[in-house]
């Protein structure tokens, strides 16, 4: 039997009766709230809201519609997220309007990240054999993962599976990215699937580029890696070739194969092609193709630096590269002492300010999302100012 994704029009401008309507046929064509067996049980609704800004974070519309569509079915409906390590939780839910949506749906607003965690055994696990993870998500009867669509540097695509991230405290969110982030997405989703995955694509964004364009749809389905594959290939990528969703799909998590997927609502051909992301920018990627120029220093990273960083790195790895050898430090737990000898060094982030030493360069923001020209150019001039002097830490 075929994966079912459902794509239904839905603007960003709607009123909130036209969105609700759009999630209601969503949700039908993808087998509707009683294929589930939810009701009267308690459900976690997902959105993301990674940063306190419209670019970061699922359309409030659409939460609220699922929220509420799930509240009138009967279902016991929490509504939370564990926001970017740097946001704290008060002012994503602030910026958001997270208690307001949660009264209209007559839902439930609660902590992913005070609400308690619990370590959990991964079955079949491809990286991490146990997972800390939030007791509230991994005590509801089903989690609706209501991910917004996203191109980004280090996983290419944000959407479904990796919206489940905001179900991890925050030294695991860091854990994740120095250790194994594509497979430990997998294997947290072997613990916490979402049961239904709705991408908000109202908007689509492109976090590459820090701009987001109207396109007016909803993706929708009980098969996240479907549901994301679907998306991934809206966005112009090839599904198979983002390692967490093929890496999802062959441990049987869901379907990746178009052949395997049947798109109710929309016609996606017509869809296919109409956005077109920037092309990602891994940090690590292009620094090990830099010919050992460029060294990254990872001391737990949060993903905002790391995105960040691999927008840095894209505008201006060739310039790096025509200076002495540079380690670039992100994350609290980069330690300079592991440079080699004679490497100009940069300070990634305002997490490391207290570690800087001598003459290296600090690029601050917390995640340093400040304009990159004004960044490189203070980083030019003092690279410029010390290629005659000798190295310095």
């Amino acid at each position: 039997m075929k994966a079912i994704v459902s794509i239904v029009r839905a603007t960003a401008q709607a009123l909130d009766e036209s969105v609700l309507e759009a999630v209601r046929r969503s949700i039908e064509l993808a087998g509707g709230l009683s294929s589930l067996g939810i009701q009267g049980k308690k459900v976690l609704v997902k959105p993301n809201i990674a940063l306190p800004n419209s670019l970061d974070s699922t359309n409030p519309q659409v939460t609220w519609a699922v929220a509420k569509m799930l509240s009138d079915y009967g279902c016991e409906v929490l509504i939370g997220e564990d926001s970017a390590i740097p946001t704290s939780e008060e002012a994503a839910y602030s910026f958001y309007g997270i208690h307001q949506i949660a009264e209209h749906a007559g839902a439930r607003v609660v902590s992913l990240r005070k609400g308690g965690t619990v370590k959990v055994k991964v079955p079949g696990a491809s990286f991490f054999s146990e997972l800390v993870v939030s007791k509230i998500a991994y005590e509801a009867a089903l989690i609706v993962s209501v991910a917004c669509l996203k191109a980004v540097n280090v996983t290419n695509v944000s959407l479904s599976l990796k919206n489940m991230k905001g179900t991890l405290p925050g030294p695991w969110k860091r854990k994740f990215h120095c250790e194994g982030l594509n497979h430990g997405i997998v294997d947290l989703n072997r613990v916490l699937k979402p049961g239904l995955a709705i991408v908000d694509a109202t908007l689509a964004r492109d976090m590459i580029r820090k701009v987001c364009y109207p396109s007016g749809l909803l993706f929708a389905g009980k098969d996240p890696v479907a549901v994301d594959a679907v998306c991934t290939r809206f966005l112009g990528f090839d599904p198979s070739r983002v390692p967490h969703i093929s890496l999802a799909a062959e441990a049987g998590l869901g379907v990746i194969d178009p052949a395997d997927i049947e798109i109710k609502g929309e016609e996606f051909e017509p869809l296919s092609g109409r956005f077109r992301p920037a092309p990602p920018n891994d940090p690590l990627k292009l620094a090990a193709n830099s010919n050992g120029k460029i060294e990254i220093i990872q001391g737990e990273p949060c993903s905002a630096c790391l995105n960040e960083l691999g927008q840095f790195l894209s505008l201006y790895a060739d310039y790096l590269q025509q200076h002495e050898p540079i380690s670039i430090l992100v994350g609290p737990s980069a330690d300079p002492d592991s440079v080699a000898e004679g490497r100009r060094m940069i300070y990634y982030g305002n997490c490391l300010q207290k570690k800087r030493k001598g003459r290296a360069k600090l690029v601050k923001g917390c995640p340093p999302n400040e304009a990159l020209p004004g960044i490189t150019e203070s980083l030019g001039a003092l690279m410029e100012a010390e290629k005659h002097l000798p190295a310095s830490r």
